[in-house]
């Protein structure tokens, strides 16, 4: 093996532990400033969707590595925290990360539903954040696309849109895969992540490109990792008493 071949190896699987590390998981020890952060997108999101009925929210990005999967993960604990009945949903099929985000087995899941080998009732399961349910990848099929597309599809978010107040779609990115555009007509809103120092303005440009040929609606852009300049530390601190 080339040394240049073996470099590029290490970094992806530096990059897959990254996106997969589930210290930045929200819980008790989150800084008081990042809980604030995702309770303010929150409220974004709320304000720039219908407030009637079940809203199903796409989360996307433009390339790999950018943050979308744990953000998706955060987003719905963050809603849950309203009382809300709330699902995850992992429509990435081809590199699915929310069942090693919330350790769980990703079998059966989605793809295992669309196919009729299970049931919704079989694949959903309950996570360790109250109110918080997830249906994982299942089995990584051939047809991911055509399998987002189908009928079964549209049968299944109808079902679940019954059962919960906010369903979460970690997506794959929409510079490599169409299954966002095909995604994008069933959702109340879609979330394009991008990473500070990552991801270049092309790609974010073709990216958003994309959505707007699909006619989606884009209901924001979160940037993450991203150095925060507007409040010192300390001063967070001093409203951390009011959470």
């Amino acid at each position: 093996m080339s040394k240049k071949k073996d470099n590029s190896e290490k970094n992806l699987k530096k990059k897959l532990s990254e996106s997969h590390d589930r210290s930045f998981i929200i819980n008790e020890k989150t800084a008081f400033s990042v809980k604030e952060e995702y309770k303010t997108l929150r409220t974004n999101i709320l304000l720039s969707i219908p407030s009637e009925g079940c809203r199903i929210i796409g989360i996307t990005s433009a390339q790999p590595f950018e943050g979308k999967s744990i953000n998706c993960l955060n987003l719905a604990i963050t809603f849950s925290q309203l009382e809300a009945r709330v699902l995850l949903i992992d429509c990435d099929l081809r590199i699915p990360s929310q069942a090693r985000l919330v350790g769980l087995d990703a079998v059966p899941g989605v793809s295992n539903v669309l196919v009729g080998m299970n049931t919704l009732e079989k694949a959903i399961q309950k996570t360790e954040y109250p109110n918080v349910d997830v249906l994982l990848s299942g089995d990584i099929p051939p047809n991911p696309t055509e399998l987002l597309g189908s009928n079964n599809m549209i049968m299944i978010l109808e079902v679940l849109s019954q059962e919960y107040d906010y369903i979460f779609i970690d997506l794959p990115p929409i510079n490599i895969i169409a299954d966002a555009m095909i995604m994008s007509k069933h959702l109340s809103g879609l979330l394009l992540v991008i990473r500070s120092a990552v991801s270049r303005r092309d790609s974010v440009i073709k990216a958003i490109n994309k959505l707007e040929l699909a006619q989606a609606n884009i209901i924001g852009i979160l940037l993450t990792c991203a150095k925060n300049k507007k409040m010192p530390v300390g001063q967070y601190r001093k409203y951390e008493k009011y959470q």
